[in-house]
């Protein structure tokens, strides 16, 4: 059967579309732990909308700095930031329901000589991973 709508809604149940639903669902940081090169930021994510969030939850970290990758990530969208995909429970994130979700960050230092045997390491470095966290609802590649 031909599609008859070609709206948002329509094109992201087809896999073709991702809605961003980063204003109905609040993404509150409950714990970050850095651990050498190791960044663990743990979310809870409430729908405080009055509409069901269905199908998959994307968590999109956006404005990485270079040296850093998500570690549990799921892949990369077409703009080249990593998420992590969210497969919510009977697909649905319902108005006050809340999942925690943890990113995990490894940061690389160096120069770009070799896998990083010394060069440019810096052991008391505590910077935390600044990004800023997109949610967008979905099935298929971002």
């Amino acid at each position: 059967m031909p599609q008859d709508s070609d709206d948002a809604l329509s094109r992201r149940d087809m896999g073709l579309e991702f809605l961003n639903v980063t204003s109905q669902v609040l993404a509150s940081r409950i714990a970050s732990n850095r651990h050498g090169n190791t960044q663990q930021d743990t979310y809870r994510l409430t729908n405080n909308s009055t509409s069901i969030v269905d199908t998959h939850l994307l968590l999109v970290a956006r404005g990485l700095p270079r040296q850093v990758v998500l570690d549990n990530g799921s892949g990369v969208t077409s703009t080249g930031d990593p998420y992590q995909r969210a497969f919510l429970s009977q697909g649905v994130l319902m108005p006050g329901q809340s999942i925690v979700r943890t990113l995990v960050f490894k940061i690389w230092h160096g120069h770009g000589h070799g896998h990083g045997h010394g060069h440019g390491h810096r052991h008391g470095s505590s910077a935390a991973v600044n990004y800023s966290l997109d949610l967008l609802s979905g099935q298929g590649k971002p």
